[in-house]
């Protein structure tokens, strides 16, 4: 404490300034600490918020949640086809009905298994790229002498070659149609149902929710209930046929009536000759009579 000496007076203590106050710590330390006064009195949360769970500031990570499926690898028992006896066929609905003989898209099966996707990346894959398709849809594999459909990521349905009557070969040509009994043409394919078998009938297929078809045109095995059905080929020669077979009908029907003009004429004949026959019989029983 400091002290003023006043004239006549005796001395008396005087606060310290609160600037000037220290506060000695029992170990000898300091620390300087200032007395508040008025409006500086104020407790630390009072001029801000606490700072406990406090947003930080956002992290640009990218988290895969999902992993990628790994590549498709065709199953044990996969082998190459015979050369030049196969051929896959695409062709977009659209175009099919506008104009059939040139919407048709044609390559060689000569693979012994084919990819089916909308991936860009994946070497020798066939592409569809409508929103429904998956990277790796579909696999086409041939083994024991068939070739079978089999759902990797994706649906997929099998059709019957009836319901597209605007199918067309590499050429151009109408094909050669087949049918059955059954009532069912379409069958779906899941990813974990096994593959399936293509046939003479169920020889097209579609990836999702596509538009585009696709079609193999070969010597595919028959199914029980398959059977050919007259195709465009079979409908030319058919009408060739039924023209000659009308001309020949004609030509019959003609020479039949000249046969039976002439059994006409004949007839008249035979009745005029029995006629003059019972005539002559006739005049030859009243002679007789008035002799």
């Amino acid at each position: 404490f400091g002290s003023r000496v006043c004239d006549g007076a005796p001395p008396f203590p005087i606060a310290p300034r609160p600037s000037t106050f220290r506060h000695t710590l029992p170990s000898g330390g300091q620390h300087a600490g200032e007395m508040a006064y008025g409006p500086l009195c104020q407790c630390a949360f009072m001029s801000y918020g606490p700072r406990i769970q406090q947003k930080a500031p956002p992290l640009d990570i990218v988290k895969v949640i999902w992993e990628k499926r790994a590549k498709f690898e065709p199953p044990m028992g996969v082998e190459a086809p015979p050369p030049g006896q196969f051929m896959l066929l695409a062709f977009d609905l659209h175009e099919a009905k506008a104009d059939p003989s040139t919407a048709t898209r044609s390559m060689p099966l000569d693979d012994r298994c084919v990819i089916f996707g909308s991936s860009q990346f994946h070497d020798g894959q066939v592409h569809d790229g409508h929103k429904s398709v998956q990277e790796q849809h579909t696999a086409l594999f041939f083994m024991k002498g068939k070739w079978h459909l089999k759902g990797i990521n994706g649906n997929t349905y099998m059709e019957s070659m009836t319901a597209h009557p605007w199918l067309r070969d590499a050429e151009g040509a109408v094909p050669k149609r087949y049918t059955s009994s059954n009532a069912r043409k379409t069958e779906a394919i899941a990813p974990m149902d096994p593959k399936k078998r293509l046939s003479r009938e169920m020889c097209v297929f579609r990836l999702g929710d596509s538009d585009r078809r696709f079609w193999i045109a070969g010597p595919l095995p028959l199914k029980e209930g398959e059977m050919e059905e007259a195709g465009a080929d079979a409908g030319r020669s058919a009408a060739v046929g039924g023209a000659a077979g009308v001309a020949g009908a004609d030509r019959r029907d003609r020479g039949g009536e000249r046969d039976r003009g002439d059994r006409k004429e004949r007839g008249r004949k035979d009745r005029k000759e029995a006629r003059s026959r019972t005539r002559s019989r006739s005049r030859s029983r009243g002679e007789r009579r008035r002799k």
